[in-house]
């Protein structure tokens, strides 16, 4: 055989090379050279090897090392899928941007090194571009609190962060852009709680009125505890697909339910303080249902997604441009 493609699994197609063996059988079907014992043993020690190879690499040339990375990463993170073989080893050989390292890779076990001793989990964005997620509402709590995350933006990391997310030094990969996080100590939980009581009865018309204007795009509208600077942001409820694996998965034909994300609202900030005022005065107001909509579109642009509607967006901000002029 010119090429034999069980000696190694398809996260290492990127190696070229010739194996010689004492002792192989020859002559035999695909389906008989699958099941070969011998084969599987060469394939084990190739694959053991090879990632030692790697490891070694990264150590004693991290120039060198980031070479490799930048041409072939993706397709190594491919072994992190589930049930793929080796995931402790491959997991070590993972680099990443992160907040705290600008443009620099970090190494996993190097952002485990630098966690507080109080921090229980990995936690990382998902996106299109670096670009987007150094930018995301999402970090504005992780920020506040000096607290690292890792960016990821291989459309493979979509896929075993997301479906199959591993562990790694005792430690869970959690999501910035998921569920309800929670980074604060037991005393600011409980400041927090007295203040949100209130806080949540005071917006409870506005947010009311706000769900009713974007329901057809979200599947909730709360009051958020991980913005300190943004108006509004989108997050995903634990479980759910991301809209970039729904999108991959209707790209391959298959059936995706939809999925609405939560949209979250910054109760500190000036334009929601604005928008309560202009709700108490006028619960009917017309402008309420216009910010609605360009609050959930500024949050979807937030996150990399497009809009359904731009010029309609575009519309909407031309409009508020000319009245804020008059």
């Amino acid at each position: 055989m010119d090429e034999c493609r069980e000696l190694l699994p398809e996260y290492l197609r990127f190696v070229r090379g010739v194996v010689d063996a004492e002792d192989i059988t020859l002559n035999v079907s695909r389906e008989m050279l699958q099941q070969d014992p011998q084969l599987k043993a060469i394939r084990n020690h190739l694959v053991k090897k090879l990632l030692e190879a790697l490891a070694t690499l990264k150590k004693e040339d991290p120039d060198q090392y980031l070479v490799f990375w930048a041409q072939f990463g993706p397709v190594l993170k491919e072994g992190l899928l589930a049930f793929a073989e080796k995931k402790d080893r491959i997991l070590d050989l993972v680099l990443a941007s992160s907040t705290n390292e600008g443009t620099a890779l970090t190494s996993l076990g190097d952002y485990v090194d630098r966690m507080a001793d109080d921090q229980e989990a990995i936690y990382y964005l998902v996106g299109p571009s670096l670009g987007v997620l150094t930018g995301s509402p999402h970090l504005e709590a992780f920020a506040a609190k000096g607290v690292e995350v890792l960016f990821f933006t291989d459309p493979v990391d979509e896929v075993w962060l997301e479906q199959s997310p591993p562990e790694f030094g005792g430690k869970k990969f959690v999501s910035v852009a998921k569920g309800e996080l929670e980074l604060a100590s037991e005393e600011e939980k409980k400041e927090r709680e007295e203040k949100a009581s209130a806080t949540e009865t005071e917006f409870k018309g506005l947010v009311d009125r706000l769900r009713a204007e974007v329901q057809d795009d979200v599947k909730e509208v709360r009051l958020s505890h991980r913005l300190t600077e943004s108006p509004a942001c989108l997050v995903q409820d634990e479980g759910d697909l991301s809209p970039q694996i729904a999108q991959m998965l209707r790209h391959a034909g298959q059936e995706v339910p939809e999925v609405k994300p939560i949209l979250e609202l910054n109760p500190d900030h000036p334009l929601l303080v604005k928008l309560l005022e202009i709700f108490t005065q006028d619960g009917t107001d017309a402008r309420i249902g216009e910010y609605a909509q360009l609050l959930y579109a500024q949050a979807r642009l937030a996150e990399g997604g497009a809009l359904d509607d731009p010029a309609a967006f575009s519309k909407k901000i031309s409009a508020l441009m000319l009245a804020a002029l008059d």
